[in-house]
């Protein structure tokens, strides 16, 4: 009886360790693409490669820090500017964190998830190159009519939103919903100028879509001689 009880709890528990729910994560590389450029080779005009530096990894690999001895899965992912990543479900980490290395092997960042089940990672380099990156994680967690807004530059950011004006600070993010009767609303976000002045990055008029979120990550631009020192990357997507 005692054989079959420990079996029975064995088997429980095995159970339990599989069906351990897992962490959703996805990644949204943030920037400006280098400009187009072609060159002409035997009359055919060939698209030449972006520098090295200019683009983020193509392809990269996940992992998290185990003790040693333990075995080590690694989960590949392919990034493109401005386009988020399809869900990877992972384990829960110890640690909090998923490391991040190029194709080559090559470290490249630490990804802090955050709290809750999901995490949308955004991803933007800090100098000249992509090897330097930084990583802000949000709970991937927006409801449906959730309007999300997050600033990554490093001035605060002005929002018009209906007959409302607010501010959102540096590294800040700030969740709004349409009033109840409304089926569309106008919106801007405006930069502080060099003269001191607000201008608009973006004005437009958003609509309520009934199963979906929207989003707008702010960004300082960081292409070569950009007309606009700030870009606005609105995404919306189908629950």
């Amino acid at each position: 009886m005692k054989v079959l009880l420990s079996l029975l709890l064995a088997s429980a528990a095995a159970a339990f360790a599989q069906e351990a729910p897992k962490h959703t994560l996805r990644i949204l590389p943030l920037g400006d693409p280098p400009p187009f450029r072609q060159e002409l080779r035997g009359g055919i005009r060939y698209e030449i490669p972006a520098e090295e530096g200019t683009v983020p990894p193509r392809q990269i690999l996940l992992f998290q820090n185990v003790a040693e001895g333990e075995k080590k899965e690694e989960w590949p992912l392919k990034l493109r500017l401005g386009t988020i990543t399809p869900e990877l479900k992972i384990p829960p980490p110890k640690d909090g964190a998923i490391m991040v290395k190029t194709e080559a092997g090559t470290p490249w960042v630490r990804i802090p998830l955050a709290q809750g089940s999901s995490t949308l990672a955004l991803v933007w380099r800090s100098g000249k190159s992509w090897d330097q990156a930084r990583v802000m994680s949000l709970p991937d967690d927006t409801k449906d009519g959730d309007f999300r807004f997050v600033n990554l530059t490093g001035k605060p950011m002005g929002i018009t939103w209906g007959e409302e004006k607010l501010k959102l600070n540096p590294g800040a993010v700030m969740v709004r919903r349409m009033p109840d009767a409304a089926k569309v609303l106008p919106m801007s976000i405006l930069y502080p100028a060099a003269d001191g002045s607000l201008q608009a990055c973006l004005s437009t008029q958003v609509e309520r879509m009934s199963g979906s979120r929207q989003q707008f990550v702010i960004y300082v631009s960081d292409g070569v001689d950009p007309k606009m020192p700030v870009k606005v990357l609105p995404l919306s997507e189908q629950l």
